[in-house]
């Protein structure tokens, strides 16, 4: 029984072994058996309730029958240059994180397959994206759990160098990134020798060619969008690799002059204009 009257805008726990974490859930009015599911990760210093309002997912899963789950990462236990003390964040590794314990590929693998189960989800169409902190776990949780989230979109993500040099255990998975290429905060070039002491991570162009050599795509193709609004200083040059392992294809959406930015064409200020990119992730992941 889908009760989305109750769900849509209320914070809902989930006990992880005693551990009490949080997310909210968008449920579609007439969603189907066996709809898709769909994570979205908020960023560094930011909430699940902030990422729900600016990504627009909620829409796209009106129109195209999905479930969106927006997990609560876990506060930090300490203050740092970078981060105040409780503010939240995804486990990734970040050096101002060392003494964080935290286990978040398996909080999000539990809920994901709670979700699956309680809602009549579709295991083989469970997919997680996410922006910036978000975007970098999405990539470590297309390494280290496949099994479960069968593409990922990370949106101005990178991999960190431990995730790079870890990352082939598994079976690969679908890429979808977005990028800009005058990224201040997660350096389009990366910073692989560490210099601003988050952790090394590797440049963008690295990880793209890092997955489609790992999905074994044979086929690309590269277009620039259409530049529809002329004033927002920046264009969008779509690459796409395909004829992979299992069908597999990586998509990487380049924003030329773009900054740390999740693109959507309604803002009235600041960044890329062009696409609505919680559609154009729904796209990449509805071919899966």
């Amino acid at each position: 029984n889908l009760d989305h009257n109750n769900q849509s805008d209320n914070i809902i726990e989930f006990d992880l072994n005693g551990e009490i974490r949080e997310y909210l859930l968008h449920i579609p009015k007439n969603i189907q058996p066996n709809a898709p599911l769909v994570f979205v990760l908020h960023g560094l210093r930011s909430t699940n309730s902030f990422i729900k309002e600016n990504s627009l997912m909620d829409s796209v899963a009106n129109k195209n029958g999905f479930v969106v789950c927006y997990p609560q990462g876990s506060s930090s236990t300490k203050n740092t240059i970078y981060t105040d003390k409780g503010s939240y964040f995804w486990n990734v590794g970040y050096e101002i994180h060392k003494n964080e314990t935290v286990d978040d590929i398996f909080f999000l693998k539990s809920l994901a397959i709670f979700l699956q189960q309680e809602y009549n989800l579709d295991p083989e169409k469970t997919f997680c994206t996410g922006m910036s902190n978000g975007g970098d776990m999405s990539y470590l949780l297309g390494c280290e759990a496949p099994d479960i989230f069968k593409a990922i979109a990370p949106i101005t993500g990178c991999m960190m160098g431990w995730i790079y040099e870890s990352c082939s255990k598994n079976d690969p998975v679908p890429v979808f990134q977005l990028h800009g290429t005058k990224d201040n905060t997660t350096y389009y070039e990366g910073d692989v020798e560490n210099r601003d002491k988050w952790g090394a991570y590797m440049g963008v162009e690295s990880t793209i060619k890092f997955w489609v050599d790992r999905n074994q795509c044979t086929l690309s193709s590269i277009d620039t969008l259409p530049d529809i609004n002329k004033k927002d200083g920046s264009y969008i040059i779509r690459e796409k690799y395909a004829n992979g392992v299992n069908k597999n294809e990586v998509w990487f959406y380049k924003i030329i002059n773009g900054k740390h930015e999740w693109p959507i064409k309604k803002r009235t200020h600041w960044g890329n204009k062009d696409i609505n990119t919680s559609e154009e992730i729904w796209k990449f992941f509805s071919e899966i």
